[in-house]
């Protein structure tokens, strides 16, 4: 175990090492994987597809699905859509987009194996018995200074979805719950690690509080898989790793004690490297109602601060920078005609509506239907003149006023003089009714951790591999750097897919 490190916060105390008769029981398997997102949950289906004896352990009582989005470069999805991506051009946009200091072996490696990892969760959710409508969703940022592509995967109508209950990666995890059920596999629900057990330099298991309070060991002849998640929900953890993540209107950790570092202290203390610091954040501006479209933002002192022709990890951390806890974007009463108008041009999450690529792109109807829940929950307000919108709003009146009177001056001139958003979205605001709604920026996950190798092999400060210790997802470091790029929606999950069936495949060919 390593000694304390007094840079950081208590969470870093190693704890008491727990001699063999303190266990009431001690479990054998060949791969242990720790946490049952998709990361975990693909590691070891895929493992046990060859025959290897698998535990999964979970400090919740099932399997944790968040997301509807699966992001893959290329398929057969896509290919019957006519599209392939050039994983090359890719690699290097989100190089460019994480500042160089993410590990480009990680990143080509999703790349060209993600892919592979779709079509192995292809064959599994179309079989007959989960029959799951599989399609492309068609919203990305349509410009190009922010790249996006296509390759954001649905999972519709599965077994999940049928029972009503929101579907998406959940329907993707309940096929392979299913399967890993068919094949043997020992799930250890509602029993937290405690910490790893470390013999002669090797990670060979660990330790868990079982529901009666008990302590048990489950040891692993072969591996020993973290998939634990991210810190988002360890406030004193991002405080000293990453300290932007407090500083975003709130949470949205899902399920709530899921993303607390359990992973990543139990790596640190087994002698494990973190990459550098600060970790990563995904942050998108959902906290309130979702879309903020590209019109006009303004902070509460009635001021615009941004170009608000950008995707949505840049707008929450815009607003962020400004000190705000919130802001409101501002449209008026033309949007059925002026949002859509807008969608050749941007778009993407929180801008245009999520729907399967060659279906609808805008339903007029159903974005009314978020401004009226918003009306009715105040954080969206509606008023025939600026100054009453001002009021309503809560923000400085004469500020408010000024600015929308000098983006609509600017607008009629066909020339951003304050940011540089492109002509082509350079909209007036000028139809009453005025409407005005509160965005926040939303923490979704801190997406850095410990340092691994391509094979996924924990890393110790001087580089070298820890025996018998992996990790996958969010608690693996190497694939962002400084932020999350939005270069493919969904790309967390689906790297998450990608690394646990690349290290199940590989630990079932090792049997």
């Amino acid at each position: 175990m390593t000694v304390k490190n007094a840079k950081w916060g208590s969470w870093a105390d190693p704890p008491k090492v727990h001699s063999p008769e303190e266990f009431s029981e001690i479990l054998e398997t060949e791969v242990l994987v720790i946490g049952a997102g998709i990361a975990g949950m693909s590691c070891a289906y895929r493992a046990a597809q060859s025959g290897v004896k698998v535990t999964v352990m979970e400090k919740l009582d099932r399997y944790t699905a968040r997301g509807f989005n699966v992001g893959a470069v290329n398929s057969s999805v896509l290919e019957k859509y006519g599209i392939h991506n050039d994983p090359d051009a890719f690699v290097r946009e989100w190089v460019k987009r994480c500042g160089n200091r993410c590990d480009e072996r990680l990143v080509h490696l999703f790349a060209y194996r993600s892919p592979e990892a779709l079509e192995w969760v292809l064959d599994l959710v179309t079989r007959p018995e989960y029959n799951v409508r599989t399609a492309i969703s068609g919203s990305r940022y349509m410009g190009e200074t922010y790249q996006e592509i296509y390759g954001a995967h649905f999972f519709l109508n599965g077994p999940v979805s049928r029972q009503g209950r929101p579907g998406g990666v959940s329907d993707v995890l309940e096929c392979m719950y299913q399967e890993m059920q068919k094949l043997g596999v020992r799930f250890l629900f509602n029993t937290p690690m405690e910490q790893l057990i470390k013999e002669n330099g090797r990670v060979t298991g660990a330790a868990a509080v079982k529901e009666d309070g008990s302590l048990i060991a489950v040891k692993a002849a072969r591996a020993v898989v973290l998939a634990t998640g991210g810190i988002g929900g360890n406030d004193e953890m991002c405080e000293d790793l990453s300290p932007l993540a407090n500083r975003t209107s709130g949470k949205v950790c899902f399920p709530k004690g899921s993303d607390v570092g359990d992973g990543h202290r139990a790596a640190l203390w087994a002698g494990a490297a973190f990459e550098d610091t600060p970790f990563p954040t995904m942050i998108h501006p959902q906290l309130y109602l979702h879309s903020s479209y590209c019109f006009l933002f303004v902070k509460n002192d009635g001021k615009r601060f941004m170009n608000e022709d950008t995707y949505l990890q840049a707008k929450s951390l815009n607003i962020i920078q400004q000190g705000e806890k919130y802001i409101w974007s501002v449209f008026d009463s033309d949007w059925p005609e002026k949002i859509p108008a807008t969608l050749p041009y941007g778009g993407g999450i929180f801008w245009g509506q999520e729907n399967p690529l060659g279906e609808e792109q805008f339903s007029v109807e159903k974005e009314q239907a978020v401004i009226d829940r918003g009306l009715k929950s105040g954080i969206t307000v509606m008023a025939d003149t600026p100054e009453e919108l001002a009021e309503k709003m809560g923000v400085d009146r004469d500020g408010f006023t000024a600015t929308l009177a000098r983006y609509n001056e600017m607008c009629r001139n066909g020339h951003d003089d304050e940011f540089g958003k492109r002509p082509e979205l350079m909209i007036p605001v000028d139809k009453p009714p005025y409407i005005a709604r509160k965005i926040g920026p939303a923490l979704l996950a801190v997406v850095g951790g410990v340092t691994v190798d391509p094979d996924m092999r924990v890393l110790d400060d001087e580089k070298n591999p820890i025996p018998g210790l992996y990790a996958i997802g969010n608690v693996a470091g190497g694939r962002y750097g400084v932020d999350y790029p939005m270069i493919l929606p969904g790309n967390s999950i689906g790297s998450g897919l990608t690394f646990g069936y690349l290290l199940g495949t590989a630990l079932g060919n090792d049997a």
